[in-house]
């Protein structure tokens, strides 16, 4: 590619294939990945810890699967971890991590003919090798849980065993990098110890870490203060530690922050790049001053990142990238492997049947029985809907929306209308909790039918302890308000005065606070539990922030107290609770408020609405009351209403966004 004034060229590359690029499917990378694997020539290797392995030839080309994995996105081999995989020579490869057959894990998956065949190479004592280095003269160092460092110099062939690093019980290395010299090496742990070799692993000196160094503080002893990455260039060396990175010469440990900085790699010629906070990208001399910013960013974050030819690499969910001063080149990741899979969300406009994928529009091709790629959006779909004769779109937060034109090929901001189901007449009304697990299904219903002017439970339904303490008979008028509520809630914030704070309360608030601090600090921090809604950080939480958010709660502007009831516990977990509302209107039409979070924000915000497929989010503290106050306290949890929560949630979320701007 011609260079001119070494200005810089933005290229998002296009595909270089026969076939229509619409009707190609785009590459779920199944597993989790830690490496690249870059030849001398740029192909482009993923190994991933679900036991596949994808290839492309060139950025810009096709990508393929592996020798080893399935295409299916659920598939997983059994026995197969696989950490990284790398590149010794442009024919040699290797596949390190937990990799176990007949019992065994003493051995890597290697090929010298560029991945036709694949052969099992004994390295020594069993182990899951956690951290490898491989430099390009043919030699590595790798490390496990048998705690020996495994090294090589004929492209890994062959192996010897060094002694464990230290006297440590348990150590295992999370990183390894050594030097151009093949004998100044740096070996990380998972539990804050770093060690260095300068006659290849033959003696050790430990060095400080940030954490020793006081650098940063751990806000639990739950918290694994892993080094997730070491690199040495020039006379410096870069850490990452618990997500932070610092920096220090070589000669002199002194560990220094560097906060707008999330990942790093080192090229053959010791230099530096960097991804910073904002997704762009910073080049770096050997001496750490700085020789080019990028104007361009990341469109998501980094799942793994390499280095060659004096190139940074960078894999994200979508795309991969490469990038040097000169170029910032981007290619999507596609395969002709497998056809476009059907969609899970799709609806059928105007007789043609439209899918949604991410943020893919695909319609189906009924003479090619296949579906294909009809547009791309610059967002991701979370729900498309048919309303008043449109497709209407909206995005991740499901309160923008957007119509489709399928005719102009364009996608258009939308607005609902002002009253969307106010002016409808209620037939029925359901409450409903739910769980569900791998191992358990619950529901409990009550039911009420309108009778003349009121709401009257239906007693065939009804489960026999499930809001017994709730009103037989609904007064018309108190389902009408609720639903205008709720329709309102469209255009609304929550605000303190929803909350109806008094002094007293914050008073009542600081008190609970400061027992909280005494009890943490007498039994440590709490681990999760799903009754125990109060959760902090960790036991060297600033449990004066949250006084001090208290004090100061009625100069917060809307806009923090509104985020503050936006957010949702989210917790992983193989279970889902749901309590959920239905509404049937006499026109047939139905109306479902759910939530389905593990802990609840006050009074169980946010709420998805779901009006015929129509979705929007809202965290209308009001309707909340109004449900508490028709079932007598018995829909929400006791501690769900309580005044404290409600202070506790506004002062949690500033806490964690003051720790996340560390």
């Amino acid at each position: 590619m011609k260079k001119i004034l070494h200005i810089l060229t933005i290229i998002l590359l296009p595909l270089t294939v026969f076939g229509q690029k619409e009707y190609l499917s785009r590459l779920s990378i199944s597993g989790g990945v830690s490496e690249l694997g870059i030849s001398p020539s740029e192909e482009i290797w993923v190994a991933t810890k679900a036991g596949n392995v994808y290839f492309t030839k060139q950025i810009g080309e096709l990508w393929n699967m592996g020798p080893y994995g399935s295409l299916d996105p659920y598939n997983f081999s059994s026995g197969k971890t696989f950490e990284r995989l790398n590149f010794f020579s442009e024919d040699t490869l290797m596949i390190s991590g937990f990799i176990q057959e007949g019992g065994k894990q003493d051995f890597v998956f290697w090929s010298g003919n560029h991945g036709k065949t694949w052969e099992k190479v004994i390295f020594g004592k069993s182990s899951w090798i956690d951290a490898a280095y491989i430099n390009n003269n043919g030699k590595a160092w790798m490390s496990g849980n048998s705690q020996l460092i495994y090294y090589t110099e004929d492209k890994g062939k062959t192996w010897k065993a060094f002694d464990k690093a230290g006297n440590e019980n348990a150590l295992r290395f999370s990183t390894i990098h050594f030097a151009k010299d093949e004998q100044t090496g740096l070996f990380g742990s998972f539990w804050n110890v770093l060690y260095k070799t300068t006659d290849n692993c033959q003696s050790w000196e430990k060095l400080p870490t940030p954490l020793s160094q006081g650098k940063y503080e751990r806000l639990s002893k739950e918290e694994r203060p892993d080094i997730r990455k070491i690199r040495i260039f020039g006379n410096y060396y870069i850490i990452n530690q618990q997500g932070r990175v610092f920096i220090t010469k070589s000669d002199s440990i002194d560990w220094t922050y560097l906060p707008e900085i999330i990942d790093f790699e080192v090229s053959e010629i010791n230099n530096l790049y960097t991804i910073n906070q904002d997704l762009s990208i910073s080049h770096y001399d050997n001496a750490f001053s700085q020789t080019w910013q990028s104007e361009e960013s990341l469109e998501n974050n980094p799942r793994a990142i390499g280095v060659r030819n004096n190139k940074l690499f960078v894999l994200t969910f979508e795309s991969i990238y490469k990038i040097n001063p000169d170029d910032f080149i981007v290619s999507q990741l596609f395969t002709d492997e497998v056809p476009i899979q059907e969609p899970y969300l799709k609806l059928s406009f105007e007789g043609e049947e439209y899918g949604f994928e991410n943020k893919d529009i695909l319609r189906f091709d009924k003479k090619k029985k296949q579906w294909y790629r009809f547009m791309t959006l610059d967002f991701s779909i979370a729900n498309a809907s048919l309303f008043e004769s449109k497709i209407v779109l909206a995005d991740r937060s499901l309160n923008k929306l957007y119509t489709l034109d399928p005719k102009e090929k364009s996608v258009n901001e939308y607005s609902l209308p002002e009253s969307l189901f106010s002016n409808l007449v209620v037939k029925e009304l359901h409450f409903e909790n739910g769980s569900q697990g791998c191992f358990h299904s619950d529901n409990s219903l009550r039911t009420y039918n309108k009778k003349g002017d009121k709401y009257v439970v239906d007693k065939k339904t009804k489960s026999s302890k499930y809001l017994s303490r709730a009103d037989n008979e609904i007064e018309v008028a108190k389902i009408e308000r609720i639903i205008n509520v709720l329709d309102k809630s469209r255009f609304s914030n929550v605000s303190l005065t929803d909350l109806n704070i008094t002094e007293n309360d914050i008073k009542e608030f600081k008190k609970f606070i400061d027992k909280e601090e005494q009890r943490i600090n007498k039994s440590g921090i709490d681990r999760f539990d799903f009754e125990n809604l109060y959760i902090f950080p960790g036991e060297k939480t600033d449990f004066n922030f949250y006084k001090s958010v208290a004090d100061s709660l009625f100069t917060l502007s809307d806009e923090e107290i509104n985020n503050a009831f936006w957010q949702s516990y989210g917790n992983w977990s193989t279970t889902t609770d749901w309590r959920r509302i239905i509404i049937v209107f006499q026109n047939g039409k139905k109306l479902i408020i759910e939530n389905s979070d593990d802990k609840p924000n006050y009074l169980y915000t946010p709420w998805i609405v779901d009006f015929e497929g129509l979705k929007f989010q809202t965290n209308s503290i009001l309707f909340g009351q109004q449900i508490d106050e028709i079932t007598n306290g018995q829909f929400f949890n006791e501690v769900a209403r309580d005044k404290n929560y409600a202070i506790f949630k506004i002062a949690d979320y500033l806490y964690k966004k003051k720790l996340n701007e560390k």
